[in-house]
């Protein structure tokens, strides 16, 4: 089903998926109306989702920022500007839902704070946000020189400290925010220079700190709300782990940040966890796999991502999600640290492709043949009779185990005699040193044992790497989608590899460009038949 990664609005909440999802990558894309979704991890439910996430950029225009809504705050870091929002919230998405943000104490809440280019009911609109799906964010900079204080003590000591303040009316701040983490608070405050004699008095016990920022962290459950500045007390937000507030002498808007769920008597913003329920075991809806995926690339569809794997969990239908290459960049980057591989491995359903022929003339050193490089037994007699020329004698074996069992980790045996292994592919590489079998010593991929001539000939060019090589090139890393195919058989959109040379055959044939084994030059293996005779003659010598 399409857009299921829309279906969830927070970690807790689900409702039905949008029935059409529009990437929003330009302004013209959002000619007709829909529900706009500014960040994975928050939104609202709607039949059309805008997804924004993705449409993301800076323009400095002198005293002013022009922010597509998609950026995170974290990107804003650099510049001053006169408000912000959690590092990890785009901008576009703080505006919607009229997030707290810097400045809040002394500018009044961001809805106020900034313009915004926005379209509504089809109309384009530039001005105070009233509505509709935002297609820029314009924030004004703050060119005075600013101090940042910070005062550390309990709680409850810090949130008297601001209520005492208040009761004499208000402090000329520019923000004020009290954060809390554990039995530790912690009370932020910044403000013009050209104001510290009017708090001098109010600051002489905090002391200096770098410019300072906030995020929601790695925790499970987030909760947004407002509540009475004059209301809180010590036991507000009992159970809350890390608590974080921004101050007004009437209003506070806070963030409670826990890895289990509060039950709390609060004012909670819509799009706030509810309930007990994990309902996507584990994930936070981060969305940081997304865009580094080449499953999600091959279909051109988020929903192939980890994160549409585990959303699709509630319904048990993640096998449909599953058939990925196990490149491992999802667990590079996941902040939580689920093993999402081992999670995919479960459910995947990999064609069972088998080797339909036999080689079996082992060496010490042997070239390995598996359902990877099956269709590569040319290009192995090519690398066997140019290491021969170098005076390195190389056998070649096959490997006759399914596809499935190769990339799944499975028990792999080889002849006895064989210690080093070479492959031709980086994909076989990245499997057998997984599970490299007993009596093999190392595992060696072909184009990282190259003379280095050779190697720095295929890099000097425009390389592409793949997206399972580790070794330490520079070069594109995107997929070809070559060995998606032959894994799962799933479509593929058109690969954005645009690349003269690829470290991977497999790719090659797919790109209709060289691989490095033809940088090898020319190596004259003659009759495939031939060759193996001449070199089981060799090997027996």
């Amino acid at each position: 089903m399409a857009g299921i990664i829309y279906s969830a609005i927070s970690r807790t909440r689900r409702v039905s998926p949008p029935q059409e999802v529009v990437v929003v990558r330009n302004p013209q894309d959002l000619t007709r109306d829909g529900t706009p979704r500014y960040e994975y991890f928050r939104g609202e439910e709607g039949k059309r989702i805008l997804d924004l996430t993705d449409f993301r950029g800076v323009e400095d225009l002198g005293d002013r920022l022009r922010i597509l809504p998609g950026t995170p705050w974290r990107d804003l870091m650099k510049y001053s500007v006169e408000i912000y929002g959690l590092e990890d919230l785009a901008v576009g998405g703080s505006v919607h839902f009229d997030d707290a943000g810097f400045g809040f104490n002394e500018f009044g809440s961001i809805r106020r704070r900034v313009e915004v280019e926005a379209v509504l009911e089809g109309k384009m609109y530039s001005g105070q946000y009233k509505g509709g799906v935002i297609s820029a964010v314009i924030v004004r900079k703050d060119p005075r020189p600013l101090s940042y204080m910070k005062l550390e003590r309990s709680f409850d000591f810090v949130i008297n400290r601001v209520k005492m303040w208040y009761s004499a009316g208000i402090p000329p701040f520019r923000d004020i925010t009290v954060t809390r983490k554990g039995d530790t608070a912690n009370l932020f405050v910044s403000f013009p220079l050209a104001r510290g004699e009017l708090l001098k008095d109010k600051v002489d016990d905090m002391t200096s700190v770098r410019p300072y920022s906030f995020g929601t962290g790695n925790y499970m459950y987030r909760y947004f709300g407002s509540i009475k500045t004059m209301d809180i007390d010590t036991d507000t937000f009992a159970g809350a782990e890390e608590v974080i507030l921004f101050v007004r002498k009437d209003v506070t808007k806070f963030v409670l940040l826990s890895n289990k769920p509060l039950n709390l008597s609060l004012n909670f913003e819509p799009f706030s966890d509810t309930g007990e329920r994990d309902l996507f075991s584990g994930c936070i809806l981060c969305g940081k796999c997304v865009n580094i995926c080449p499953h999600a690339d091959q279909r051109g569809d988020k929903d192939f991502s980890p994160l549409g794997f585990f959303v699709s969990s509630v319904d048990g239908n993640q096998s449909n999600y599953a058939n990925c290459n196990f490149c491992g960049k999802c667990d590079e980057v996941c902040p939580v640290s689920l093993n999402i591989v081992d999670r995919l491995k479960k459910k995947a359903q990999p064609k069972e492709l088998t080797l339909n022929f036999s080689l079996n003339l082992p060496s010490r050193k042997s070239i390995v043949i598996t359902p990877i490089s099956m269709g590569l037994v040319n290009e192995a007699l090519k690398v066997m009779q140019y290491f021969h020329s170098m005076g390195m004698k190389l056998g070649i074996v096959t490997l006759n185990v399914p596809l499935s069992t190769l990339i799944k980790g499975g028990e792999i045996n080889l002849p006895s005699g064989v210690e080093e292994i070479y492959v031709l592919t980086p994909e076989e590489s990245f499997y057998l040193l997984q599970s490299k079998p007993r009596n093999v010593t190392d595992v060696l991929f072909v184009f990282d044992v190259l003379p280095k001539e050779v190697r720095n000939n295929v890099i000097s060019k425009k390389v592409h790497k793949t997206c399972m090589y580790r070794g330490n090139i520079t070069g594109d890393d995107k997929c070809s989608f070559a060995f998606l195919e032959m894994i799962n058989g799933e479509p593929s959109g058109r690969s954005a590899v645009n690349s003269q040379v690829t470290i991977c055959p497999i790719a090659s044939k797919r790109l209709g460009i060289p691989s490095y084994i033809e940088e090898l030059g020319n190596v004259d293996i003659g009759n495939v038949n031939e060759a193996l005779s001449e070199l089981q003659s060799l090997l027996k010598k």
